[in-house]
């Protein structure tokens, strides 16, 4: 029986990989609403959206049987809403807020575990004041209680630093946080945020150690976990290099992150979802800290963990979308280790070129199973496209090998087999 699913944010790229899934072609999937308006806050009329969706499905002749989102914010916060009126499986959208919106999440965080929670504190942006006056010493880092792709985040050292972070929010959050401020209207808020909204930011201890990423699932209210990624940095320390996984971290330490993930998911009443949970090891700290909290799964990661444990997470997500419970294999894929790359500059360029179809064939041919996905085009600013604010990422890569040296090598030739240009 063919399975209608409805998706929030639905791309030709994400529609390969869903379609990938085992059994894919069973499945059918349906792009839901406009694009342009499911993914950019600044266009998006959450009221209008939620509306023309139910109607859409409620007109249909077909029967849908579950509906998911690939992209962060705003499908995040689009799905649980849509889901809970037409009475699909969905996360409680009160468990999705308690994630992504940072200061509920921390007060959460912070009354089950917290010894995983840095020092942080609530700024208005409207209202700027020293970091003094609100207890915070600098270094921190400021970024919006809603934001994504490190959006607004600042590692801010001056107080000239602080207030041009500060500056940053005033001139831009409102229209971002704009959609995510409709759609918490009415949502229970945890004690001590009842007032606060997305306009706001949030300064934060830094955090140093092992970066990683926790991906797992709930289900029927059972947290799994799938597995950590190793999160590495440039020397900038703010920019990613790539992500690898599995994790070499000590088994003992990624023991206690799960222990730490199953305690904070049971205890906001997160569901029917992936989740991924950033994370910091320091041993002079003691227990790992957490960054913060996403209601979604990491896309970018599926196909690791198909590499390496034979199940990628779009598969996941499918499952959980139809209320099934997820299979969850453990090293049973081709390769032993897998990483994200993630190519960047550092200076904002006009790209002068882009690798063509025939040097794409090549690194599939040399390169089996290599994943390639190009966020540039010619003609074009590295600028316009979402980026983190210290450098501009052009490509992933996604590559599979049998240990580390192996998985390096690979990537080397892939860089060398797909040249880009760029030009000041």
């Amino acid at each position: 029986m063919t399975k209608n699913i409805l998706v929030v944010g639905l791309t030709d790229e994400d529609l390969l990989d869903l379609r990938r899934i085992p059994d894919g072609k069973s499945f059918r999937f349906h792009a839901l609403g406009d694009y342009d308006e499911a993914v950019d806050p600044r266009r998006l009329d959450p009221g209008k959206f939620v509306a023309a969706a139910i109607q859409f499905v409620q007109s249909s002749p077909e029967k849908f049987h579950g509906i998911i989102g690939v992209d962060d914010y705003p499908p995040s916060i689009l799905v649980p809403t849509i889901g809970r009126e037409l009475g699909l499986h969905v996360a409680p959208l009160a468990g999705v807020l308690r994630c992504e919106h940072k200061y509920w999440s921390r007060l959460e965080q912070q009354r089950v575990v917290p010894e995983a929670v840095p020092r942080f504190a609530l700024i208005d942006p409207m209202q700027p004041r020293d970091p003094e006056e609100i207890g915070v010493t600098l270094p921190v880092w400021v970024k919006p209680v809603k934001s994504f792709l490190s959006y607004l985040g600042f590692r801010v050292r001056t107080k000239r630093e602080w207030y041009g972070a500060l500056a940053a929010g005033r001139d831009f959050l409102p229209a971002f946080a704009a959609p995510f401020n409709q759609l918490i209207d009415g949502i229970r808020r945890p004690p001590g945020g009842e007032n606060v909204d997305g306009n706001y930011m949030i300064a934060e201890e830094l955090l140093q150690g092992r970066q990683c990423t926790l991906e797992g699932f709930v289900h029927r209210g059972q947290v799994t976990v799938l597995g950590i990624v190793d999160s590495i940095r440039f020397p900038n320390r703010m920019s990613f290099k790539r992500f690898q996984y599995p994790s070499t971290l000590p088994k003992a330490v990624q023991q206690e992150m799960y222990r730490i993930a199953a305690t904070v998911m049971s205890h906001i009443g997160f569901d029917n979802s992936l989740f991924n949970m950033e994370m910091f090891h320091d041993p002079a700290r003691g227990a790992p800290a957490i960054i913060e909290i996403n209601s979604r799964f990491s896309p970018q990661f599926s196909d690791l963990f198909e590499k390496v444990d034979g199940v990628s997470t779009h598969e996941v997500l499918v499952d959980l979308a139809l209320g099934r419970k997820p299979r969850h294999d453990k090293r049973a894929g081709k390769y032993r280790v897998a990483a994200s790359f993630v190519p960047r500059e550092f200076r904002d360029h006009m790209v002068t070129r882009v690798p063509g179809q025939a040097e794409l064939d090549r690194v599939a041919e040399e390169v089996p199973d290599t994943v390639v996905k190009i966020r540039a085009s010619a003609g074009k600013r590295l600028s316009d496209w979402p980026q983190d604010s210290y450098s501009y990422r052009y490509c992933l890569f996604n590559i599979g090998g049998q240990n580390e040296r192996d998985l390096m090598a690979r990537y080397e030739l892939c860089r060398r087999l797909l040249p880009f240009e760029f030009a000041d």
